[in-house]
Formats: structure tokens, sequence, C-alpha cells
């Protein structure tokens, strides 16, 4: 049964003001990386973010191209004013970037294990950049390539996808198909790959970072002398981490979840809900706005206080013992482990050991997606899964 009307109207102009906001929000992340702060980019986290949202531009592009691209005459397509020239331009953009977007997007949970994993040293990881370029721009523009070639770029929902034409034709054996070849294989790939980048590979790398972060979290238990302040600081570090990992795939999932849905419910009973897909097709024009703002909230939650607190030992009487921490700048490994030495060989280290957390505090966030080298960061030290060095070993904190 061919959409009334109103749900014409509803396809055709529903998601544009959707799309212009993530357009728009699109444009301004890379306004604030390429312009504004331009010093990011020497984060690999930062630039896969920008490499997305170049890709996210023309994606969204497409649904304010909307239903004018689909070719002039087409039944059942408000505003249908194309031809099948601009339906498959739409087409091939549409269904080669919404491989490239997860595809980046899937990525940050990889570097942000392997960030982990390394410490923070980036030139111990940045050898994955490369690959991730050629996989998100080549695989998915041969994909569409292969589609423009069968003709399968037709008039769907919002404008044109994979599809054959006219509309029906592939569940009704009495309407011919005028226009797509037979590429069932190459569909069931690419959906089951899609499935893979938005609902298997991040989540799989994130839990194996959070059991990975949270086993090494339980040695640190073990350690000796600073022991309370690290426990202390592993819990707060946990929570940063959950929170921060809940809002990435929560957002991942919220633009796609939708159409999944309509997917699933029309490959099941052959039917269509158009007021689903029509609220699915808003939904992921969506995306570059959601995007945007998990990329901006995730920096606010490693930036907002409170932080990582208690890794100042306390403020005490006693000038002999005092530890003190340089106020003017970050506190570093160095400087706990400096500090924790003062301790450690103090002959009343077992009273500063009872005043741990009654003195001073500073604070520290930290990003599980982003990271900061190794010697800029206290977070750093709580990472560590091999053996320490001697001096580790030496201050009673290593594994």
């Amino acid at each position: 049964m061919p959409p009334s009307i109103a749900q014409q109207r509803g396809f055709a102009y529903a998601p544009i003001p959707f799309a212009i906001l993530s357009f728009l929000s699109s444009t301004y992340v890379i306004y604030y990386l390429l312009i504004k702060e331009q010093q990011k980019l020497e984060r690999l986290y930062h630039r896969l973010i920008l490499a997305m949202n170049f890709a996210l531009l023309p994606l969204t592009f497409t649904y304010i191209w909307s239903t004018f691209a689909v070719p002039d005459g087409t039944p059942d397509y408000v505003g249908a004013v194309g031809s099948i020239a601009t339906c498959t331009a739409q087409g091939f953009i549409f269904q080669m970037l919404s491989i490239t977007v997860p595809t980046y997007y899937g990525s940050l949970s990889l570097q942000a294990y392997l960030g982990i994993k390394n410490e923070f040293q980036e030139e111990k990881y940045r050898w994955i950049e490369i690959p991730i370029h050629i996989f998100a721009w080549c695989v998915p523009a041969a994909v569409a390539s292969i589609v423009a070639v069968t003709e399968n770029f037709n008039p769907k929902g919002s404008g044109c996808s994979l599809t054959k034409a006219p509309r029906g034709c592939e569940a009704d054996p009495l309407i011919p198909c005028e226009r797509g070849e037979d590429i069932d294989m190459l569909e069931y790939t690419v959906g089951l790959g899609v499935a893979f980048l938005y609902f298997i590979f991040p989540p799989t790398i994130v839990l194996v970072m959070h059991r990975w972060i949270k086993r090494i979290g339980r040695k640190a238990e073990d350690s000796r002398g600073m022991q309370q302040i690290r426990h202390n600081a592993r819990k707060q570090m946990m929570r940063q981490v959950v929170k921060q990992m809940s809002l990435y795939l929560f957002s991942f999932w919220f633009t796609i979840v939708p159409t999944l849905i309509d997917f699933v419910y029309h490959t099941l009973t052959g039917k269509t809900i158009y007021e689903l897909l029509i609220f699915a097709n808003c939904i992921f024009a969506l995306q570059g706005f959601v995007m945007a703002m998990v990329y901006f909230a995730l920096q606010r939650s490693g930036d907002d206080e409170p932080k990582l607190e208690g890794i100042v030992a306390p403020d005490m009487a006693r000038s002999s013992t005092r530890t003190t921490f340089r106020d003017d700048h970050r506190t570093s490994v160095k400087d706990i482990q400096t500090n924790a030495n003062k301790v450690m060989t103090s002959p009343k280290s077992s009273e500063i050991d009872d005043d741990v957390g009654k003195g001073r505090r500073e604070s520290f966030g930290f990003n599980i997606f982003d990271g900061v080298p190794d010697e800029d960061s206290p977070w750093a030290e709580f990472f560590q899964d091999e053996g320490s060095d001697g001096e580790d070993d030496a201050l009673g904190v290593g594994y």
C-alpha cells in the first residue's frame, strides 16, 4: 500500500530541519578543530573526529536534498523533480557515507583502548590512523560503486538509496522490476558489516577496556604506601570511565535503533510502518548534531569539577615531613612519585598515612577517548599493566 499524501510530505520535509541542524553542527566541529583549536589535532582522537565530520557533512546533506533528487514524475513522491542521475548521486553519497561514519565512530573505542594500553604514548599506536582512513573511505566507495553499476540506487523513503524500482517490485511478483539487479549477497554483507560497526565492535572494545582497567585497579589495592590515595583515585576514575562509555554507546545507538527496528519489522512482515520510517529518518538525520554534542560533552566530562581528588598528600604542620606539590601547573606522575618517596622515607610516615585525605587536594580530569601524554597526567599511572620500574617498586606502588 503506497503512502498517503501526508506521509509523502513527511518523508520529503520532516527530516530537513534535523539535517540542517546536523549540517551546522558538523560545520562548527570542523571550524573548531581547524581554526579555533588547531593544537588539538596533535592527538589522534581529534583527527578522527575531524575526518568523521567531513563525512557527516555530505551525509546529512542527502537528507536536505531529500526527495528533490528523486526522478521527476515518480509516483508517490512529493517534491520529486530530479533525474536518474541525481537519484544515483544521492544514493551513492548516502550509501558510502553511511558506512564511513560508523567506521570512524567505532574506531574511537579502538584508539582509546590502544591509548590506555600504551599509557597514552601516541607514537606507539599512531600507525592505526592510515589503515582506518583507507578502510573508512575505500571500502564504502567500492560498495557504493557496485550498487551504482547494478542500478540499485532508486527512490526509497526520504530520497534514493539501495532498492529496486518501481516501489514494491521486490515483494510483488506481478510488478516487474525495471531497475536493479540481484545483489542480495552484497546487501546482506553490507547490512551485517554496518551492524558489526554499530552493535558489536564498539561495545566489545569498550567492554574489554573496562574489564582491563578494573583488573588493574584491583592490583592497585595491594600496593603499599599510597594505597589509600590510589584506591580513591581508582574509584573516581572508574566513575568517569563508566559515565563516558555510557554516553558514547547510548549516543551511537540512539541514531540507528529506530532504523534497525523498521528494518527488522519490514524483513519479518514484508510491510512498512511509514510513520516509523519517517521518525527513523529524522533521528538518523540528526546524527551530526548528536555526535557533536557527545564530542563536546566528553571534553566537558574531563574538564569539569570534581575531578581526580586526593592525589596530594595532607597538609601537615610538621615541616620536616610535609609533602608539597607544585600549585602552578598540573601535577605529573613524577610529582606523585617524588612526594610519595618523601612520605615513605619519613620516620613519621605512618602518621602521614593516617592523615591521607585530610589535607590539600588537587583535581584532574580524564577523557577516556582523548587521553593525555603520560608525562602530563597522573591518570596514566593507574593504567600500567606490566611490572613497574625500580623507582615504582621502591615506592611500593608497582603492580
